[in-house]
């Protein structure tokens, strides 16, 4: 699914992820996962490292693919804070 500003590239490694966007009619030029440190800032909240590392991913595989559109994405589970 090649946008005008270049191809779509998701990045990340997650089958579901992929099956999301299929099934609403999008489907990524390439997938190209990020191998990034995933581990929590002391103190972050789930909703702030959810948030760092979908834009940690989206640097790191945007760095990699000049000219491509990059998805990037995290989710988290989290009971309490």
């Amino acid at each position: 699914m090649s946008t005008s500003k270049g191809p779509l590239v998701l990045a990340s490694a997650s089958p579901r992820r992929l099956e999301l966007l299929r099934q609403v009619g999008i489907t990524p030029d390439h997938v190209d996962p990020a191998d990034i440190d995933e581990t929590p800032g002391r103190d972050e909240t789930p909703r702030r490292l959810a948030l760092r590392l979908a834009q940690e991913k989206t640097a790191v595989v945007a760095a990699r693919r000049p000219g491509a559109f990059v998805l990037g994405a995290d989710t988290l589970v989290a009971v309490g804070r």
